[in-house]
C-alpha cells in the first residue's frame, strides 16, 4: 500500500485561485468528502494468451491478446465488474484501489492492490492431432503450470494431471491441433443488488447507464435481473433517489 499525504491549505489555495471561490468555501465543500477510483490492467509478462479475459468480458473492453502481445485492457470501455480479474488463471490481472480522504490539515492519497477471490476452472477433455502438430513448441512456452514437455521438431508431451484447461496452448497453436474443453465456475461476486421502487422516480437512467441491458421498466418503477447482474455499480451511482443498492452479502467476504 502506498499513502501520499498533500497540504490542504497549498490545495486550497491552487483551487481558489482557478475557481475565484474563497478558501473557506472550498473546504466546507470538500469537508468529509471521500474519493474513490478503481483501476485494471494486465501484467505483460504473466499474460498466458488464454485469452479467457477476452472472452468472458460483458462489455468487450479487452483486446484479443496473440503470441507477440498479451490482453491489454481498454480503459473507456471497462465498467470494473471485474470478472476478468477473478477469471484469469495465473493472476496476470491487477486491481488497484485509489482513494482520497480530506482528514485535518491534510489530503491523504492511499493506492493499494485489491485481491479477489478466482473463479475455479477445471479441465474436462484434451485432445492433441499429431499429425497437425510440428513440434515448435509455443504452446509449452505458455503452459502456466509446466504441464506440456516438447522436445523440437521431435517429441510432445503432456502431463493431464498438471492441466488446469486455461486453454493457452490452443490459442497459441500456430497449426491449430490442440482441443482443449474446460469447465468454469461461476464467478464468485457474493454481492446483491435490490431495487426499492417506493423511491424509484422512473428516470430510467439505470437502463440507460446498464452496460449488459439487463433492466427493465415495469408498473411500479424498473426491475432488475440480479441473476445476470455484473455488479459493476453503475445503476447505483446513477439513481438520483438512491433506489438501488449493491450490497456484500453478509458474512461471505
Amino acid at each position: 500500500m502506498i499513502t501520499i499525504k498533500r497540504s490542504i491549505k497549498e490545495i486550497l489555495s491552487q483551487i481558489s485561485e482557478d475557481l475565484s471561490f474563497s478558501k473557506e468555501e472550498i473546504y466546507k465543500i470538500l469537508e468529509g468528502v471521500r474519493i474513490s477510483k478503481k483501476y485494471l490492467y494486465v501484467v505483460p509478462k504473466k499474460c498466458i494468451r488464454c485469452a479467457l479475459c477476452y472472452d468472458e468480458c460483458p462489455v468487450d473492453a479487452i483486446t484479443k491478446p496473440s503470441i507477440k502481445k498479451p490482453a491489454e485492457i481498454i480503459p473507456d470501455k471497462c465498467v470494473k465488474c471485474e470478472i476478468c480479474a477473478r477469471t484469469c488463471p495465473v493472476n496476470a490481472i491487477d486491481i488497484l484501489e485509489c482513494t482520497g480522504d480530506i482528514k485535518g490539515e491534510e489530503l491523504i492519497y492511499t493506492l493499494k492492490e485489491v485481491e479477489v477471490e478466482r473463479r475455479t476452472i477445471r479441465l474436462k477433455k484434451y485432445n492433441i492431432d499429431l499429425n497437425k502438430c510440428i513440434k515448435c513448441g509455443i504452446c509449452a512456452r505458455f503452459c502456466p503450470t509446466g504441464a506440456i514437455h516438447v522436445e523440437r521438431r521431435k517429441s510432445f508431451k503432456v502431463d493431464l494431471n498438471r492441466c488446469v484447461g486455461c486453454r493457452a496452448c490452443e490459442r497459441v497453436c500456430p497449426k491449430k491441433a490442440i482441443s482443449v474443453e474446460n469447465e468454469m465456475g461461476e464467478v464468485p461476486f457474493h454481492k446483491e443488488i435490490t431495487v426499492d421502487n417506493s423511491k424509484c422516480v422512473k428516470c430510467l437512467m439505470c437502463i440507460v447507464e446498464c452496460p449488459i441491458g439487463i433492466i427493465r421498466e415495469i408498473e411500479e418503477g424498473v426491475e432488475i435481473d440480479s441473476k445476470s447482474c455484473i455488479f459493476c455499480g453503475r445503476c447505483e451511482r446513477v439513481c438520483p433517489v438512491y433506489a438501488i443498492e449493491i450490497k456484500n452479502i453478509e458474512g461471505v467476504q
